[in-house]
């Protein structure tokens, strides 16, 4: 089987609510954040006006505003009720004292801290032990032996201005990029192609039965759901 094992890191995410932690969430809260950002430099960077930056196609972020989330340290719940968002671009949770402010921080990049937002589970994962070189991974399905991560990049298309009267003017644009991957309990990652003979040399314990399965399902592997569905079978059969 051709594995593409990308991170060997040990890492459990066990998501379990917890009592009120002593000291308050917002003294919480503070050790949790990290660098200020400053929406105008946002603009700045890609020198574009606010107005062009709301108006490109996509959008950096999972959840274009902010919503309220939850955010754990281990076992326990560390701070409730935060205006958070997950920047793809950056790969930064984001987190903002109000939904009209213009300055916000980000959350320190910890394997042991994970947050929820409205029904999104996002994990931070570093790559070979660096936290430097990792990423948050947005948690689909839990299993019993693997469970299904996706991993969403954003990439900013800079505008075309067209040479001839044959071309057309392209505006600049946000450009997604989703990858999923398998994951077992040891940390490893396993990347799931979109096409079915890769898919099912990925899952080659049950190729057979996975097999029949995805055929049986009508399983279309670039259908989140389907995919989190074809996770939960195999799992179900290990």
């Amino acid at each position: 089987m051709k594995k593409h094992l990308l991170i060997t890191c040990l890492i459990s995410c066990t998501f379990l609510f917890a009592q009120e932690p002593v000291g308050g969430y917002e003294n919480a809260l503070q050790k949790l954040q990290s660098t200020k950002i400053n929406v105008e430099q946002l603009y700045t960077s890609f020198n574009v006006s606010k107005e062009e930056f709301e108006s490109m196609e996509g959008s950096p972020y999972a959840n274009e505003t902010f919503l309220k989330g939850n955010i754990y340290q281990g076992k326990e719940l560390a701070t409730k009720n935060v205006l958070l968002r997950y920047n793809a671009l950056a790969d930064e949770i984001e987190i903002s004292k109000s939904k009209e402010s213009k300055e916000y921080n980000a959350l320190i990049k910890d394997p042991n801290i994970y947050v929820k937002i409205f029904q999104d589970i996002y994990v931070f994962v570093p790559y070979n032990g660096s936290k430097e070189k990792g990423g948050y991974f947005n948690v689909v399905t839990e299993g019993n032996q693997f469970d299904l991560y996706k991993k969403t990049t954003v990439t900013y298309k800079e505008p075309y201005f067209a040479e001839t009267s044959y071309q057309k003017d392209r505006p600049a644009k946000w450009e997604n990029t989703i990858i999923y991957y398998l994951v077992g309990k040891d940390g490893s990652f396993y990347e799931l192609p979109t096409k079915r003979p890769k898919v099912l040399d990925v899952m080659n314990k049950k190729k057979k039965e996975v097999k029949k399965y995805i055929k049986e399902q009508n399983i279309d592997l670039d259908e989140e759901q389907d995919l989190s569905k074809l996770v939960t079978y195999f799992n179900s059969i290990l």
